[in-house]
């Protein structure tokens, strides 16, 4: 009878363990993840120009580099997956703050399709 009300104990014990590391790895992540669009979008404005780590490191490029049109897509797409997190984004203090920053980057993104080579 001991052993199995130990082994109760353990279990519970356990289990909180593991759900409090669960809650705490999850609310680091949203909080970098949030940091990282934020911190993006804060570069795009300041310097017109997609942030350095949109771009792909060395080690991480095929056998064979992809071309200038498929990066330009590639940060296209990024910015639209940027703008779409803004939009939806429960993280501005009203409403105005929200409609500034997308009216802003989404005249960078049609600066972008102007400005970005695609060859």
């Amino acid at each position: 009878m001991d052993f199995l009300l130990a082994f109760i104990l353990f279990a519970i014990i356990a289990a909180a363990l593991v759900a409090f590391v669960m809650i705490r790895s999850t609310r680091r992540a949203a909080a970098a993840a949030i940091s990282r669009h934020f911190k993006a979008a804060e570069y795009i404005l300041a310097h017109h120009q997609p942030p350095p780590t949109w771009q792909t490191p060395l080690w991480r490029k095929r056998l064979f580099s992809q071309s200038p049109r498929q990066n330009t897509a590639d940060m296209l797409a990024r910015l639209d997956e940027l703008i779409r997190f803004f939009e939806h984004s429960p993280f501005f203090e009203d409403e105005w703050t929200r409609q500034q920053l997308l009216t802003q980057l989404d005249q960078e993104r049609q600066n972008w399709e102007v400005s970005l080579p695609l060859e």
